[in-house]
């Protein structure tokens, strides 16, 4: 064989070879959630919610602060990774006119790097307990419902394959969620009051016309009513269908105050009422992130291990193109093996 060949042939092997290991092993190391991962989603919207400092200076006319424009600032962080885990911090804050901090929530989560399940905490991560998704949708999501975890409530509820639809030339699925159930998530609590007089909640209660309690029921209550929560949410997500990052979203939650009962606690009035959604620039923003994600994925799944395949393939050809025509080149009988032509004889 001629060297050559032998070259074309050792070089189209490493090429088929570096096929085979960028779509096995980059491709799958790319396809996760990066270990360096860092995004705000921004929504804005408007609030109704009680006016802490006013219910302490006793002036209950303003006790109570309806349709407040507010911002909200979700930061998702990896923080670690163990393997196919990654533990991300989940970071909330909502703030309304001037900058001023209205709430403000913390968690951590242990998820797959692919499919965002909860998988078990590593030690010492910190992170909570959950089931389901809590940040985001699989990297490669589906047109079917899938388990979401409400951090407000601590509940489970299904979020719901709902429709596709285009937002900013993407392919979006999109997912409805909705959860109830007393209130979970500590970091709200403790920023809800204990007890409130019983003039701030028929106040509220009043402000709420028909959909409020009914007066009488509040008028039988102790002048500091003890108070406890419960919240519902809704949710509905907007997910790119190529790479499963969050396009767009809207959030409508509800804390309603609850006083103690015989048969249990009885809801008196919402104290916390919030309606968001995506700000134009954190969709236009994300939505090229997912184009340039969705490019880069589909060069290392396809576009290069495929072109180094066709290389390695011609390469073979050419070896093999050579070593035909370098033997037609060389005619038969070209005198290796003969003997030598006899001198003349002694004499």
């Amino acid at each position: 064989m001629r060297r050559s060949t032998w070259i074309l042939s050792g070089t189209a092997v490493v090429l088929v070879a570096a096929s085979a290991v960028t779509r096995f092993a980059v491709y799958p190391a790319v396809h996760q959630v990066p270990s360096d991962t860092d995004t705000t989603f921004v929504y804005s919207g408007t609030a109704s919610l009680l006016n802490a400092p006013a219910i302490e200076a006793g002036d209950l006319a303003n006790a109570f602060l309806a349709d407040v424009p507010v911002t909200v600032e979700r930061r998702v962080q990896v923080v670690d990774t163990d393997g196919g885990v990654a533990v991300v911090s989940d970071d909330v804050v909502v703030t309304g006119p001037d900058d001023a901090e209205l709430s403000g929530t913390s968690h951590r989560w242990a998820v797959d790097r692919t499919d965002l399940e909860n998988r078990p905490a590593p030690e010492g991560s910190e992170a909570e307990e959950h089931q389901g998704l809590v940040i985001s949708w699989p990297l490669d999501p589906e047109e079917r419902d899938y388990t979401f975890w409400d951090p407000t409530t601590g509940v489970e509820a299904p979020a719901v394959y709902d429709r596709t639809e285009d937002v900013e030339g993407r392919e979006a699925y999109v997912y409805e969620i909705e959860a109830a159930g007393e209130l979970a998530d500590q970091a709200i609590a403790e920023r809800l009051p204990a007890q409130l007089p019983r003039d701030v909640l028929v106040g509220i209660a009043g402000a709420l016309g028909e959909r409020g309690p009914d007066p009488a029921m509040l008028q039988a209550l102790p002048e500091q009513v003890p108070l406890s929560y419960a919240a519902t949410t809704r949710r509905v997500a907007w997910i790119d269908a190529e790479t499963g990052s969050v396009l767009n979203g809207t959030l409508e939650q509800t804390i309603v105050a609850q006083a103690p009962g015989p048969e249990g606690p009885i809801p008196l009035a919402p104290v916390n009422t919030m309606t968001v959604e995506g700000t134009e620039e954190t969709v236009a923003e994300k939505a090229d992130d997912a184009a340039s994600a969705a490019n880069l994925l589909w060069l290392v799944r396809l576009v290069i291990p495929l072109g180094l395949l066709i290389l390695g393939a011609a390469l073979v050809a050419l070896a093999v193109l050579g070593e035909v025509r370098g033997r037609r080149r060389t005619p038969p009988g070209d005198g290796a093996g003969a003997a030598p032509a006899p001198g003349p004889a002694a004499g």
